[in-house]
């Protein structure tokens, strides 16, 4: 994710996530949210068009700061179901056209389809790869599951190659109705596996009547070009209650084993904000809007979990990604002027922002719409930093 947490001006930095294969996808993970974006976003082509990926890499360096570090994250669907030759591609044009640049290459895998070749590959070109994973053998195989069934094996088998290879890798969890129950285990399973974990929770709504009929799974969510519509949860999403309980037992585990050893994407951005430093995560960061996400087909859309129509900025062969971007500055500010006062008068507002705006669909205690439907859950963790470092965020 991409922050602006250097203070020299030309080291400007934005996250362009780029999806070479659209929502292609060998898995048919129960709470995916992006299965149904091939029809929904017009996802014409099988692979990225070599025109689009070659202005994508000129583009997004031209937008980076010289000083910069320049990151292409790789992400779909599943983005190994692209030949090596397309990222063999894009480190020609990066070498191309960012000369001298600090320049990182990161892909988000289910792991899967991992190959000595493809760990090879990564590990000589200095990859960043992230897995999806969500505990143990029992809690990964309830919702991540292909046509055969549960694919823990074959994800534990792709973590293991890329052990083999050398490459940098960290774990995303997400945390859904199941395993939010059982943190201990999720955390002692994975602290064997990584230093550096990501925790995501599942909160998706049923979609109205018409979303439906259009072929979307879930509802789209509340925001500036969208309305705010009260639609039932599904039965994987966590709740409030269970996530900030899930929350609150892995910064125990962390600070009993793993207190400056292991590196918690969640705990690090509260410590941040209590230091009254930059989150460096999007969720806790009083903006957002800069870390847009690029179709196949090179329309650019304000957000991954925006990718509707409303929230479309244009397409970089038409308009250059730098006017793009700066028409998501009203997506970006909406973070916190979309905000309702009870939760301007929160005492914990400095550390959560408000969260993703996708998840504010609740109704503040006055009637005002865009209170986040993990609030409670949120308060539950942070009371337990806070407790533990006896402070609390006073940045102005």
């Amino acid at each position: 994710m991409g922050t602006n947490n250097n203070p020299n001006p030309d080291a400007r930095t934005y996250a362009i996530m780029a999806k070479p294969v659209g929502a292609a996808c060998n898995l048919r993970c129960h709470y995916c949210y992006y299965l149904d974006k091939k029809a929904l976003v017009k996802q014409p082509y099988r692979l990225m068009p070599d025109a689009v990926l070659k202005a994508y890499i000129q583009q997004n360096l031209a937008i980076h700061g010289q000083n910069a570090v320049v990151e292409f994250a790789w992400h779909g669907g599943e983005p190994t179901l692209a030949p090596q030759d397309f990222y063999r591609r894009a480190l020609a044009y990066q070498n191309q056209f960012g000369l001298g640049r600090q320049i990182q290459n990161t892909l988000q895998t289910n792991g899967t389809l991992l190959d000595d070749a493809w760990c090879a590959f990564f590990a000589a070109h200095n990859f960043l790869i992230g897995v999806s994973i969500d505990g143990n053998a029992s809690l990964h195989d309830t919702y991540r599951q292909d046509h055969h069934g549960g694919t823990f094996s074959k994800t534990i088998q792709g973590i293991k190659l890329l052990q083999k290879h050398g490459v940098a890798y960290n774990t995303l969890t997400t945390v859904n109705a199941v395993n939010s129950k059982h943190p201990k285990a999720v955390y002692l399973f994975l602290r064997e596996l990584t230093d550096y974990m990501q925790f995501l929770p599942v909160v998706e709504c049923a979609p109205a009547t018409y979303e439906a009929a259009s072929g979307q799974r879930f509802a789209m969510p509340a925001g500036i070009h969208s309305p705010a519509m009260k639609h039932p949860l599904t039965d994987f999403s966590v709740t409030a209650n269970d996530y900030g309980l899930f929350l609150s037992e892995i910064f125990k585990l962390w600070k009993k084993y793993d207190r400056g050893k292991k590196h918690v994407q969640v705990i690090e951005s509260t410590l941040a904000n209590l230091n009254n430093q930059p989150a460096g995560v999007c969720v806790h960061e009083a903006l957002c809007g800069h870390a847009g996400v690029l179709e196949m087909n090179g329309d650019l859309f304000s957000c991954d979990r925006y990718t509707f129509e409303p929230y479309k900025l244009g397409n970089i062969l038409k308009t250059p990604l730098a006017e793009l971007m700066e028409k998501n500055r009203q997506f970006g500010l909406h973070k916190t002027m979309g905000l309702p006062e009870e939760c301007l008068d929160c005492d914990d507002v400095r550390l959560c922002f408000g969260g993703c705006p996708k998840d504010r669909f609740l109704l503040s205690k006055d009637g005002q719409n865009g209170k986040n439907y993990l609030c409670e859950g949120y308060k539950l963790f942070f009371e337990q930093v806070i407790a533990a470092t006896g402070r609390r965020s006073h940045r102005t």
